[in-house]
């Protein structure tokens, strides 16, 4: 059985009488990809940073590598990369000065050779002034910062945060190359159900400051939901166009003059397409709905123990 590399039981932090997290538990396992999904405000980044010592638990017990980071923050972070959702404000210097005095804190030689070669990937100036860099490429010295050094631990907030999907596909190999070579564990915050399902071995679903469950891959598939709109160039009778479309295969449909919005698992799109195939629609948009959209359907009453079941019998056959 792997080590527990992080535990948290019961762990609470308030800021004032505003909830941050409350009687979260958790366990992520020594070289796994753990996988933190949530929506925006749903607690990430304040479980990260008390993990991390940067702020001070409530109540509850936290652990990382058997240190409490209340009291042994220092021995922690000796064992740890972070990049955090939001890199600080930096003076009038280059992404490579900075590099090079933050790796510096970490007291080891840094593989320089390993940063130009991250950077000649991620297509990222070094020698730029970070002021006059965009989100995306500040983002970039941050996941260089986060991958460079040897660690056992990854703790990653939103790290492809203003990326273009082309680079965010960069970062993420990146990710799986480093996480093959050390087997480091590795803790990925994000709000994006795709990007988490590709890399994590489990993910740890939080929604307002608690975890509401772990899941596996294939339940991850089970939230794997895409939104269909289509127009019409006339009202449409909801009526007989549910008649066309297989029952169990929509969580959600409504329609509203000449329009209709059904919420679907994307496994399902074939059969959906396939099932429109007569409807006379003058346009169809397919989209991914928020992660606070997902969860609303999935813990809901509204996608029931049994719409898992027909998803299930679905993905199967």
């Amino acid at each position: 059985m792997s080590d527990v590399v992080i535990r948290c039981q019961d762990l609470t932090k308030y800021y004032g009488k505003s909830r941050g997290i409350e009687n979260l538990n958790l366990e992520v396992l020594e070289g796994e990809v753990f996988g933190f999904l949530g929506p925006n405000g749903s607690g990430k980044t304040t479980t990260i940073r008390t993990l991390l010592g940067l702020i001070h638990k409530t109540s509850g017990e936290a652990s990382v590598f058997g240190f409490d980071p209340d009291r042994e923050s220092l021995k922690i972070r000796k064992r740890v990369s972070y990049l955090p959702g939001e890199l600080g404000e930096f003076e009038d210097k280059t992404g490579r000065r900075i590099l090079k005095y933050l790796f510096g804190l970490y007291g080891t030689k840094m593989n320089w050779s390993r940063v130009e070669e991250i950077a000649t990937i991620l297509k990222i100036n070094l020698d730029r002034n970070m002021n006059n860099l965009s989100k995306g490429n500040k983002q970039k010295i941050g996941v260089i910062l986060a991958l460079v050094p040897d660690v056992d631990l990854l703790i990653l907030d939103e790290p492809t945060s203003g990326l273009d999907p082309l680079v965010t596909t960069d970062v993420y190999k990146l990710l799986a190359e480093k996480q093959a070579e050390s087997s480091c564990t590795v803790l990925l915050s994000s709000h994006m159900l795709t990007e988490v399902e590709k890399v994590a071995d489990r993910v740890g679903i939080i929604r307002n400051g608690s975890i509401v469950e772990v899941a596996t891959l294939q339940k991850l598939k089970l939230l794997s939901l895409k939104r269909v709109d289509l127009q019409f160039d006339a009202p449409v009778d909801e009526t007989t166009l549910r008649a066309k479309i297989p029952a169990e295969i929509v969580v959600e449909l409504s329609v509203k003059d000449s329009s209709a919005h059904l919420l679907v698992n994307r496994n399902n799109l074939r059969t959906l397409l396939k099932s429109l195939g007569d409807v006379q629609f003058t346009n169809l948009d397919i989209t991914s709905p928020d992660l606070e959209e997902i969860f609303l359907k999935y813990y809901n009453s509204e996608f029931d123990s049994n719409q898992e079941e027909k998803t299930l019998t679905s993905e199967e056959s």
